[in-house]
């Protein structure tokens, strides 16, 4: 028999109203690090590590970009993407945090394709998996954020009788 059993309450975030620096860029870094193992989102995809690729989108080597500095660049690019995530996250549920995350990553993909298509025309290509990836990295940097977030101290209350 269990005396004394309380449902746990998930505490809320300090401050659900305005974003928290930290934990965005966590995030974002988080995800960031996690496509640097997964390029394309997805363990069953073609490409390695040690590919020069920068959020799904493969550099090529006519462009001059050490693997390094696409490493830098994708993790660079990772920050901008989470403090994005992590602003249209802030006043959504644990749970819708994760669609919206997922959409914004969408988002960031077209722009990011447009981006692609008019400057540098020679990165388009296999444009499905590329939004895949935005799609995961949204998902992720979102789910982190949420569980990054400082909490309030949660009070729980004192048996009674003691």
């Amino acid at each position: 028999m269990i005396h004394h059993f309380e449902t746990i309450v998930p505490s809320e975030p300090e401050d659900k109203d305005h974003l928290q620096w930290f934990p965005a860029l966590t995030a974002g870094l988080i995800a960031g690090l996690i496509l640097l193992i997964v390029p394309r989102g997805s363990p069953w995809s073609t490409l390695t590590f040690f590919a020069p690729v920068v959020l799904g989108r493969v550099i090529p080597e006519t462009t001059g970009v050490s693997l390094p500095g696409a490493i830098l660049f994708h993790l660079a690019l990772s920050l901008v993407y989470g403090l994005v995530i992590a602003r249209s996250v802030v006043h959504v549920t644990q749970l819708r945090s994760l669609l919206t995350g997922g959409i914004v990553g969408l988002i960031l993909y077209l722009i990011n394709f447009s981006i692609a298509s008019a400057w540098i025309p020679e990165l388009r290509g296999n444009e499905f998996s590329i939004a895949f990836t935005h799609l995961v990295f949204g998902m992720i940097s979102a789910g982190a954020y949420r569980g990054l977030l400082r909490r309030k101290v949660a009070i729980t209350p004192a048996p009674p009788g003691s």
